[in-house]
């Protein structure tokens, strides 16, 4: 097994990465970190983290006798002398002090870069795309797990690094101004994607501009050497970028960008287009839902070409590099279940933004269409006019039913109504009644169907796959 970066540091410099106060010195080197006290064991250096509803300080004795011989507390305990403890003002912050230490460690070996993903939408996808492209270029890459990607899953992943790894790319997201610019100050990344500015945590942001702001605080990032951006977000950052730092921008062929992409084609196995770099064009396939996913793709490849300034990719090996990526479940999947019915799974959370690209890639198929929208939340007061917004979108594809579900439901219902939807095609449920609401809608799903189920994620409208004995394709 390749060497992990945390097992090369010594106790003392473990000390002064987190600015801890030593207790118990043992010499002890460890190969992994912990924040499970069910799961760790021998040789993980454990972090006792606090959350609203419990103190990991409280389960210590049980670290200690699953063999764990490390700790980061941030209270005086009781500790036996074989193991030994770091003391430290705040445990969090301590672990993501550790995560920059282990990042440093592995730049002083050289060939090493660091990658960083943000936006409002589409992180998760796009991280996943740039792994592959790094992977078809050589590169042995370590990426955020899933969606880990907040204070606790960057450090997370930053420990799970070898020397192995000449590449990391780190999801980094945020529900308020301050979090990119910690994590990114944390990661410190030569290269990094915004995917979009959307309409995403508007309690947290304020405004579209507040949103444009905190995803902009990953162009100060220290390191920093290119920023992949969208073309759409000129008007937020074409005077933000600092000198050192190159902007390449990416977008569809109509706007004349470093990287474009034309003749988007969808179906319900996929995408295939046309990407025309600076120096190539190539003709991609990806098994991946959604003609947005054309720009995702873009803009991994963008990033991965930047840390190679001078090389080609290889047209066949990019294509067979991505002919099996299956992303995280939630997002755009397809699953079948009665009488053929499609049912795209795209219900991980939702956004006004997102929730219009689902709703655009919905108008691609000539089948029947159904829509089951729940919630979006976190929008602030302005949360009811943009689920009615939402609404209107929906009507414009004339779907054979419509199921609101959840706080808002009646909000989208209005709004699908005023935009010339039939009443007699819109139900609406509270998330509860769901599964009756289900059966009403039952009829309606005849052979052939597609039907979208979208909202965010504390609707569970994974459910409904259940309901309908679905399986993934």
């Amino acid at each position: 097994m390749d060497e992990t970066i945390i097992s090369l540091f010594q106790e003392s410099e473990l000390c002064h990465a987190m600015g801890a106060r030593h207790v118990h010195p043992q010499d002890i080197r460890f190969t992994s970190v912990s924040t499970d006290s069910r799961r760790v064991g021998p040789g993980d250096l454990f972090f006792a983290l606090s959350g609203e509803r419990f103190d990991a300080h409280d389960f210590i004795p049980d670290v200690i006798d699953r063999g764990c011989r490390g700790i980061v507390i941030s209270r005086e305990l009781t500790i036996p002398s074989d193991v030994t403890a770091f003391v430290v003002p705040e445990v969090l912050r301590a672990f993501g002090k550790l995560a920059s230490a282990i990042l440093d460690k592995r730049r002083t070996l050289g060939n090493f870069t660091t990658f960083a993903v943000t936006g409002s939408n589409g992180k998760t996808t796009t991280k996943e795309l740039l792994a592959r492209c790094l992977e078809a270029l050589g590169h042995k890459v370590l990426k955020t797990e899933g969606n880990f990607n907040n204070f606790v899953g960057m450090p997370m992943t930053a420990a799970r690094l070898t020397t192995a790894h000449d590449a990391a790319v780190l999801e980094m997201g945020a529900n308020a101004p301050g979090e990119i610019r910690y994590l990114s100050n944390l990661g410190k990344p030569d290269i990094a994607i915004i995917t979009c500015v959307g309409e995403a945590h508007l309690e947290g942001f304020g405004s579209l501009e507040g949103v444009a702001a905190a995803k902009g605080e990953m162009i100060d990032a220290p390191r920093l050497k290119t920023i992949v951006l969208p073309a759409e977000t000129r008007k937020f950052y074409a005077t933000r970028i600092p000198a050192g730092v190159r902007a390449v921008w990416v977008g569809d062929d109509a706007s004349g960008e470093d990287f474009r992409f034309d003749h988007v084609r969808a179906t319900l196995d996929g995408i295939a287009f046309e990407l025309h770099t600076p120096t190539q064009s190539l003709h991609l396939s990806l098994p991946l839902l959604g003609t947005h996913n054309a720009g995702n793709l873009a803009k991994a490849v963008a990033a991965a070409l930047s840390s190679q300034p001078d090389t080609s990719l290889d047209e066949t090996a990019l294509n067979r590099a991505l002919e099996d990526i299956r992303l995280p479940s939630g997002r755009l999947e397809r699953w079948i279940g009665l009488d053929r019915v499609s049912f795209l799974h795209d219900a991980y959370n939702a956004n006004p933004s997102s929730m219009g690209i689902s709703l655009e890639l919905m108008a691609h198929f000539k089948s029947p269409v159904c829509l089951i929208l729940g919630d979006m939340r976190e929008l602030g007061p302005e949360s009811p006019a943009l689920h009615r917004r939402i609404g209107q979108k929906a009507a414009a594809l004339a779907p054979v039913r419509l199921l609101c579900v959840g706080e808002q439901a009646e909000c989208i219902a209005q709004g699908a109504a005023q935009a010339g939807l039939p009443e007699a095609r819109i139900l609406t449920s509270s998330s509860e009644n769901l599964v009756n609401a289900l059966e009403t809608l039952r009829p309606a799903l005849l052979p052939d169907t597609v039907c979208l189920i979208k909202g965010s994620r504390g609707i569970r409208l994974e459910r409904v796959l259940e309901h309908f004995n679905a399986h993934r394709v």
